[in-house]
């Protein structure tokens, strides 16, 4: 059936484009409040845990995969470093996660294939045996991720980070699921992206393969695709990215919008391209390939005890509430007073043998994902603030996905 919506009287369609979403809108409901507090540590799963609550859930997991294969063939990305539980601090004086790029000789690159206990032993050791241009240079850093995926929302980071060469940081989304390689890049800054202005510039974008499970293949054909690629370089006259600034991403079904400071800098709609399936979400710092033209001699003397880091203050999310397969219908004041605000079916709304008329000073948003219909008496008074949206229903699929059920590391094609 064809999607429609009518309107009569003084309201309001919004779209929300390229603007920042309405938190209060009821709709909404935040299921990550991540501020890091507590007296947290890291388990022996590499999950995090408080010591003090023992209801703590954990949400995060340290991720310590020892190679990151992106389907070329033989190609591993030599990064030449580890990812260390010991990397990723939590601050539990000042409440925030600090992931540490720490530079390692070769020799002193934990490579401890003992780890216990399973299924970690095969993810949570790295030794590089390529040869590089400085050999003796390698790091220990920190990835965390979502322990289960999440899908389709509202997801906000508040950080800082280094912006020398070869300092990267990365807030991301993941996932192979569904056969398909999905990655939304709410910002990546690294000198290879961002090399005209480091230390103001980021870039976001998503990256899809409707072939298969790699980010890239042998034949450039079947590998994936970059949509939505976008620069972005602070304002001249705002702090550069080493003090705290804020990054957002609005993942719809149909839409997917990146957010600085909470100011929208870019929006790309096109749902062919836009990940459909629940995904890891990622926060990343590393010391990368443009590490390596530092004149390190004697790493173990000279950068020993070298190291710096990206910081964490918060992490947030938000999904909307859906109830996509109810159809309501609202004609009279007690029926508005008792909306369940979630994505409907459909709404129909106007008072059938009187009028209908919204309560002064009302602020509110109707979602459905198949028609809103203005089909009775109906009156809006001045002062009122009425959002009205029709929308896909904001649930990923789950056609054809298998969540793992294995710890660490997500590449179903190397198990």
């Amino acid at each position: 059936m064809k999607k429609f919506i009518y309107l009569c009287g003084t309201m309001l369609l919004c779209m929300n484009v390229m603007a920042q979403i309405d938190l209060n809108d009821d709709n909404w409901e935040c299921f990550i409040d991540e501020n890091f507090s507590g007296n947290r540590s890291w388990s022996n799963l590499w999950e995090d845990k408080d010591l003090n609550d023992p209801n703590h859930v954990p949400f995060w997991r340290c991720f310590a995969y020892h190679r990151w294969n992106s389907g070329v063939t033989g190609d591993i990305k030599h990064e030449r470093h580890a990812y260390q539980k010991n990397n990723a601090v939590f601050d539990n004086i000042n409440h925030t996660l600090r992931l540490l790029g720490d530079l390692r000789s070769q020799n002193s690159l934990w490579c401890n294939d003992g780890y216990d206990p399973a299924p970690w032993l095969k993810y949570c050791h790295f030794c590089d045996p390529i040869q590089h241009q400085h050999p003796s240079v390698h790091y220990h850093s920190a990835m965390i991720e979502s322990i289960d995926p999440v899908g389709y929302g509202y997801y906000e980071i508040e950080c800082k980070m280094p912006t020398h060469k070869g300092a990267y940081s990365a807030f991301w989304f993941w996932s192979n699921l569904g056969h398909k390689y999905n990655e939304i890049d709410v910002f990546e800054r690294g000198e290879r992206h961002c090399h005209a202005n480091p230390e103001k510039q980021t870039i976001s974008g998503i990256w899809y393969n409707p072939y298969g499970t790699n980010l890239q293949s042998s034949d450039s054909n079947s590998g994936a695709h970059r949509y939505g690629h976008y620069l972005n370089t602070l304002p001249s006259d705002e702090p550069n990215l080493e003090t705290y600034h804020t990054f957002g991403c609005l993942w719809m079904p149909e839409r997917v919008v990146f957010y600085i400071d909470n100011e929208a800098v870019s929006e790309f709609n096109d749902p062919e391209k836009i990940p459909p399936h629940p995904m890891w979400l990622k926060i990343t710092h590393l010391e990368d390939r443009d590490a390596r033209i530092f004149p390190v001699k004697d790493v173990d003397t000279i950068w020993g005890d070298w190291h710096d880091e990206m910081t964490i203050n918060y992490v947030k999310g938000y999904r909307l509430k859906t109830n996509c397969d109810e159809d309501v219908a609202v004609r009279s004041v007690s029926d508005f007073n008792n909306f369940n605000y979630t994505v409907k079916h459909t709404i129909s709304m106007g008072g059938l043998s009187s009028t209908l008329t919204i309560p002064n000073d009302s602020d509110f948003t109707m979602r459905a994902i198949e028609s809103i219909t203005i089909d009775g008496n109906f009156e809006v008074p001045h002062g009122v603030e009425m959002t009205l949206m029709v929308q896909e229903c904001p649930q990923c699929s789950m056609e054809g996905v298998v969540l793992p059920t294995y710890g660490c590391g997500m590449d179903k094609e190397n198990e």
